[in-house]
């Protein structure tokens, strides 16, 4: 068995995120364009409000989780969780069907990359992976090395960049209003 780095995700948020990102940001560039006869400030208000979008779109459509070779990394938008194989107590599709990781320390941890949903519940994709993290858990690694469940702030580069875009935008449509 392949126990190489895998990275789990429901198709339907690759495709919402592009979705989202595509028209959102050529409304964006295009309020950017109409700004080559001058400072609009209307522009820099739809700029605003496009890359906010595109950045809360992109943090929450970007959750996954992803399979390495002696842990797992539950990305969420804000939080991401680095969980040792060895640390995972259970692994469930829960009540609603979003995926959820008990650890032996009793830390329920909930990914919104498979939080429940109603297609989910005709396609499976919870199921999928709630079995691929189980088998990866029997052909686990006998000592991983890390015994400690991480916390940390999730970095989204291209969100990000889109949320302080939205940021300069907000303000440059405050300060030329004035």
């Amino acid at each position: 068995m392949d126990l190489g780095k895998k990275t789990l995700r429901r198709r339907s948020f690759v495709a919402l995120s592009w979705i989202m990102t595509i028209p959102f940001g050529m409304v964006s560039f295009g309020a950017a364009v109409s700004m080559s006869d001058g400072v609009d400030v209307d522009a820099f208000a739809v700029m605003a409000a496009c890359l906010g979008v595109i950045a809360v779109a992109r943090r929450i459509l970007g959750s996954r989780i992803t399979l390495g070779e002696s842990e797992l990394a539950i990305v969420n938008p804000v939080v991401t969780y680095t969980v040792p194989y060895g640390m995972i107590a259970a692994v469930s599709g829960g009540t609603g069907g979003t995926l959820t990781i008990l650890t032996r320390q009793a830390d329920e941890i909930h990914s919104t990359g498979f939080g429940g949903s109603l297609i989910d519940h005709f396609v499976g994709s919870t199921d999928r992976a709630v079995e691929q993290i189980k088998c990866r858990l029997k052909h686990r690694p006998k000592h991983s090395g890390k015994d400690d469940m991480q916390r940390r702030f999730t970095v989204a580069w291209f969100a990000d960049t889109c949320g302080v875009g939205a940021l300069f935008c907000a303000a440059s449509d405050v300060i030329v209003g004035m």
